[in-house]
């Protein structure tokens, strides 16, 4: 659940239109009404292919977020980054099919030392990248690089309005080196003449910034980023001292209902049929929520991304997640104990 004002909204739905149309071809917009048909008819074998991804070119991150089991310490994947001789395999195997490829998960991807070369080789097969950053790690050369790597957007992580309210998320970060690293952007923008990538001003929403929004909301808005949104962190919902520390007071704020007993996340599941998550070890998860290699379905260093898609694991998953049905062949996946409603950092 994200919150924004009408402009925060109508600024990102003109720049997706536009970036819809400019990566669009006709056999990719075939493929992808192909796959929304088959979702909503719950298929579990598919005719198509992925339209949207996400791969992790690195599992390392520079914070410790005590939410994020790469902060936590206790992902439970080896640490490692992709090489962009496998990434750009991989890109040249989804570009007749990808909208777009996300390209983080569980690492700062400004950490990685190829990542400008891995976007910039995506955006040349007309796919629109998206990056996620904490932006604590920035200079003016690599801000000039990543603007004309041509990123289509920048996810920017900035959850308070003073350095104590962000950094009790964001631990071992500096919002006034974020803000400076900002600016470095908006600067290389400006001096470029360019438009790309839109900026997107983010906001996980907790119990201990929730005070902060308004005050957070105005800083955006005169730093001159393109948008600004508000998300929901989540917690594992098992856990009191989590949901207790953490869950904002606001439930507008909250990705659970909160009219049951028990906390439901209202994750709607559709990866299974429109996305594919690639770690970067060549791991492909059920969805971007699971860090452990012992729930990917199979491994793209082994087989095609178009294997994979109707693999057993792959065909289960939909069958249980769509039809609530299993066969007595079925592969047994995560999937069928989430249901579609994972729980975070719980398996």
């Amino acid at each position: 659940m994200t919150k924004s004002g009408f402009g925060d909204r109508f600024r990102p739905f003109v720049f997706h239109v536009q970036e819809f149309v400019h990566c669009t071809t006709p056999r990719k917009l075939a493929n992808l009404l192909l796959l929304k048909l088959q979702r909503w008819l719950r298929r579990d074998r598919l005719v198509g292919m992925p339209a949207y991804y996400f791969i992790d070119p690195i599992n390392i991150c520079n914070l410790r977020c005590p939410l994020c089991p790469t902060g936590q310490g206790i992902l439970a994947r080896p640490r490692g980054r992709m090489p962009l001789s496998e990434l750009k395999r991989i890109v040249d195997e989804i570009a007749p099919y990808a909208y777009r490829l996300e390209l983080y998960n569980w690492g700062e991807p400004l950490l990685h030392p190829e990542i400008f070369e891995m976007v910039e080789y995506a955006s040349r097969k007309r796919i629109s990248v998206r990056l996620s950053s904490n932006l604590n790690l920035l200079d003016e050369g690599s801000a000039q690089r990543l603007v004309q790597s041509g990123l289509s957007q920048l996810v920017v992580s900035i959850d308070g309005a003073t350095q104590e309210t962000y950094a009790a998320y964001r631990q071992r970060g500096h919002l006034d080196v974020v803000l400076r690293n900002l600016q470095l952007l908006l600067d290389a923008k400006r001096g470029l003449g360019t438009r790309r990538p839109f900026i997107l001003w983010r906001m996980l929403v907790g119990k201990h910034n929730e005070h902060e929004v308004a005050t957070v909301r105005r800083m955006a808005q005169q730093s001159g980023v393109d948008s600004f949104s508000t998300s929901m962190l989540f917690v594992d919902t098992h856990d009191r001292a989590q949901v207790e520390k953490w869950l904002p007071t606001d439930a507008s704020y909250s990705g659970y209902n909160h009219s049951q007993e028990a906390l439901e996340n209202t994750w709607d599941c559709h990866e299974l049929w429109e996305g594919m998550v690639i770690n970067w070890d060549g791991g492909v998860a059920p969805c971007c929520w699971l860090h452990d290699a012992q729930f990917d379905f199979d491994n793209v260093t082994q087989h095609s991304v178009r294997a994979i898609w109707n693999s057993p694991p792959y065909v289960s998953a939909r069958r249980v997640i769509g039809l609530g049905k299993q066969h007595s062949d079925d592969i047994k996946t995560i999937c069928h104990r989430c249901r579609g409603h994972p729980r975070y950092m719980a398996y």
